[in-house]
């Protein structure tokens, strides 16, 4: 799922200005990614822009200290997704962030339990991994990524959520009928031999 995770489109159109508009309050903004009013502390001065070192098209995304701002895309929860979700962080190892699943309820953006990573001052590629657990509370609700500042604007670019369902019942047991099948007709042909 890859839901404009590298800040290349605002107001439906290719992007190649800076903008600080998350949320939809001005136009153009940023397409997908909308202020995370439940975590934000600050305002006013985080977007996208131009640069040579953004890593996937020509924009990156700076975050100020202290605000937050989240990406949902259209998958639905289930108990054993397994999801990876991966962003360059590519200038300013100092400025610590977060990235974390998020998923909608009731209108609210919350954390997915147990999924944030943080940054570790080391420049590159960072990933995460999680399953998503009996219980949890994402099951059967949106999910996406969430993204944190809390130090000196972190730069960052090629946001990626990849989600692995979990099995169908029926394509688990049509699996299952099928290994049975194999293996009695080897049964059968040593048998036979």
């Amino acid at each position: 799922m890859h839901n404009n995770g590298s800040f290349e489109l605002a107001g439906g159109q290719l992007n190649t200005t800076k903008i600080q508009v998350w949320d939809g309050v001005a136009v153009p903004d940023i397409d997908d990614w909308t202020e995370w009013t439940e975590m934000s502390t600050a305002t006013g001065d985080s977007g996208v822009q131009a640069g040579g070192q953004a890593t996937d098209g020509q924009m990156f995304a700076f975050v100020q200290p202290g605000n937050a701002v989240y990406n949902l895309t259209g998958w639905v929860a289930a108990e054993g997704d397994q999801l990876s979700f991966s962003w360059d962080y590519i200038s300013r190892d100092w400025a610590t962030h977060w990235v974390t699943l998020v998923y909608e309820d009731a209108g609210a953006i919350l954390p997915v339990p147990g999924s944030q990573v943080d940054s570790a001052g080391v420049l590159g590629v960072l990933s995460g991994n999680y399953l998503i657990p009996n219980g949890s509370p994402a099951i059967g609700k949106p999910i996406g990524l969430g993204l944190g500042s809390e130090v000196d604007w972190p730069e960052l670019d090629n946001f990626v959520l990849v989600v692995n369902p979990v099995p169908e019942p029926t394509s688990i047991l049509t699996g299952l009928v099928a290994a049975a099948v194999v293996a009695g007709l080897a049964r059968r042909r040593r048998a036979t031999v």
